[in-house]
């Protein structure tokens, strides 16, 4: 039990230093505007560049705009969503292997 305790305080104090954490994509799109009939750039067959944020919710594909501003801080946050998913697995295999040598240490030889 003790080495449970161990391996949750390891993997507390990682969780904690990938904040934010996010999971999904980041997309560069070109979408026409909201006035495309008024609009230069749409007119003319350009569309505008954005950002979107593409992610699964109740099973199914969503997406919502991001602002320029928040991009940088986004990108960080699915790197961390990675790193966290990656250190999720790991937790995972390692649960297993706990149990084992826990029952192995009880198991009479």
């Amino acid at each position: 039990m003790r080495e449970e305790e161990e391996a949750r305080k390891k993997f507390l104090t990682a969780a904690r230093d990938l904040w934010p954490a996010a999971k999904g994509s980041l997309a560069r799109v070109a979408r026409p505007c909201g006035r495309p009939e008024k609009c230069a750039a749409c007119l003319s067959g350009k569309r505008h560049p954005m950002w979107i944020f593409v992610f699964r919710q109740g099973g199914r594909a969503r997406c919502r705009y991001v602002p320029a501003d928040l991009v940088e801080t986004l990108r960080r946050a699915l790197a961390n969503g990675r790193k966290l998913e990656k250190r999720l697995t790991e937790e995972g295999a390692g649960l297993i292997e706990r149990h084992r040598r826990e029952r192995a240490s009880r198991t009479p030889q």
